[in-house]
């Protein structure tokens, strides 16, 4: 009995094996891999960022001068506004303004074991080629070496592979 049903999974992984392989295979065609380090655009703004693409973070994150916000503690009253303004600088100084809304907050760990609240809201970027549609933090993001980090949910959205012996492999350019 038992040879029986061994016999009936081996079956039905070999007749399952070709459509995985052929999906597997339309996947790899998919990916492509960029450095550690590229250059990113928001869609629809003209300015290009820094991005560090970073496997060891679950989420983007920007560097952002917030100008405007709603409290934390009023963000689930259906009565307050979600909308917030800030501002993206590169390092040349160029900067942006951006008004959007706010998806949700974010509890950050901080080194010392405390808990930073930042909010999260939703962004386009133009990377390598392909624009990328995710939720982003926003982070003073100052006293690090570049202005935006592409996290884990950008990457797997994107299918991108990253090649930590290599840097700025790709133009930030998208047909928007």
């Amino acid at each position: 009995m038992l040879n029986k049903l061994v016999a009936g999974a081996s079956a039905a992984i070999l007749m399952a094996s070709p459509a995985f392989g052929d999906s597997a295979k339309t996947a790899e065609k998919e990916r492509f891999t960029l450095g550690w380090l590229e250059h990113v655009r928001i869609v629809g703004l003209d300015i290009e960022l820094d991005a560090k693409l970073d496997t060891g973070a679950t989420t983007s994150s920007i560097h952002a001068v917030i100008l405007e916000k709603p409290k934390r503690d009023e963000f689930d009253d259906e009565g307050n506004g979600r909308d917030i303004i800030f501002k993206v600088i590169n390092e040349d100084g160029d900067e942006r303004t951006i008004d959007t809304k706010i998806v949700r907050w974010a509890s950050i760990k901080t080194k010392k074991g405390g808990l930073v609240h930042r909010p999260v809201v939703e962004l386009e970027f133009c990377l390598g080629g392909r624009i990328i549609k995710d939720e982003v933090t926003l982070a003073d993001r100052a006293h690090f070496n570049y202005e935006t980090l592409i996290g884990r949910n950008m990457l797997k959205s994107a299918g991108i592979i990253v090649d930590s012996s290599d840097i700025y492999t790709k133009k930030a350019r998208c047909n928007e």
